[in-house]
């Protein structure tokens, strides 16, 4: 029986607190003026919230191959991963994806008859359109498809984590490469080519994961140290380009145009592969912590993590139309009351759907 990765659990909800800075912090950046010192206080949360997704593909990766690589492959072992997944997720991405297209026609569609509703809905749902957040599920049903072939593949061959590593980086560039240059498909983050190295690198390390976590034990203040080094590099680099461009002075110190993409392309990635490495370093300190609230309050914010993620940008649709006065003290106050309120809302609402027979429709399982 494999032994149970607490750590993860942890680094699950540390995903989940970057995902809602990204989202909370929206609002703000794209408001305020880059003259005012809280530009960069917005800037900063939603550059360091962009590990949250990665994170996700990566610990997706690292949890499916290292509790399926040790069963047998047979056919029934397939049908139970896609039963499961049918049922927990792709069932719950067309109910929640209903919510959001219904939140919308309310809000904003007009539609002229049925058929054309029907079929703006089917096209949203075939591409994951039908929030800005449902993307991510329709990667991850993407990753399904093509599990039993990767699990076919790491069972064959010996999987050395930075030979995967590196073969999965070669092929994410290659794609970001040919899709700027031939393919051209506008929502590129919809396809799970775009993400390739971090479920990958995740696959890889839960394949070693027991041989790692022993190399881990016996150098933890050097992975340690590289873990939060590493961190800090990537995110110093990437809040300091993502703050060029929005005042404007990205051209004095960057190549030409068409270099540019794959520069800010290379700065994403690697501060989701520090990211991934990250948060699995905080997870292994909150359990040397050994501190019984904090343990109790990730787990609880992991487990519920799916759902809150899925049902907060409903709420922030709302609370952002809301806003009492327009004064920065009041705008920054209802910024920060947005984020602990619908936080705290998503709490509660996860909770008693996951109690509810059939809550699994909404918010998986």
């Amino acid at each position: 029986m494999n032994k149970r990765l607490n750590e993860i659990q942890f680094a699950r909800a540390f995903a989940m607190f970057a995902v809602l800075f990204v989202h909370f912090s929206s609002t703000g950046l794209g408001t305020v003026l880059p003259e005012s010192g809280t530009f960069y206080v917005y800037s900063t949360f939603n550059t360091l919230g962009k590990i949250g997704v990665p994170v996700f593909f990566f610990l997706s990766g690292l949890v499916l191959f290292y509790s399926y690589n040790k069963r047998p492959f047979t056919k029934d072992t397939i049908i139970s991963f896609y039963k499961k997944r049918l049922k927990y997720i792709i069932v719950p991405y067309i109910f929640i994806s209903i919510l959001y297209f219904a939140c919308k026609v309310y809000l904003y569609y007009d539609f002229t008859s049925l058929s054309v509703m029907l079929q703006r809905f089917f096209d949203e749902l075939l591409h994951g359109k039908a929030y800005t957040h449902l993307y991510f599920l329709f990667v991850l049903i993407q990753f399904y498809l093509v599990f039993p072939l990767l699990l076919y593949v790491f069972k064959k061959v010996k999987v050395h984590v930075l030979t995967v590593l590196v073969i999965s980086l070669l092929l994410q560039f290659a794609w970001f490469y040919v899709n700027k240059n031939y393919v051209q498909v506008e929502a590129r983050g919809s396809i799970f080519l775009s993400y390739l190295s971090f479920f990958l690198f995740g696959a890889a390390v839960g394949v070693n994961y027991l041989k790692l976590d022993e190399w881990w034990s016996a150098n933890k203040k050097k992975c340690g140290f590289f873990a939060v080094v590493l961190f800090s590099i990537a995110a110093g680099s990437l809040i300091f380009v993502d703050i060029s461009i929005r005042i404007g002075t990205i051209a004095e110190w960057l190549p030409s145009i068409p270099y540019r993409s794959y520069i800010f392309d290379g700065l994403w990635v690697l501060l989701g592969l520090a990211g991934c490495m990250m948060t699995l370093w905080l997870g292994k300190m909150v359990i040397a912590l050994d501190n019984e609230p904090l343990s109790r309050f990730l787990n609880r914010l992991a487990s519920l993590s799916f759902g809150i993620y899925l049902l907060h940008p409903f709420f922030l649709i709302f609370f952002r139309d809301a806003l009492p006065a327009n004064t920065p003290l009041v705008f920054h106050s209802w910024q920060l009351f947005t984020a602990i309120a619908i936080t705290a809302i998503c709490w509660v609402l996860t909770h008693y759907i996951s109690k509810m027979k059939y809550g699994w429709l909404l918010i998986g399982k």
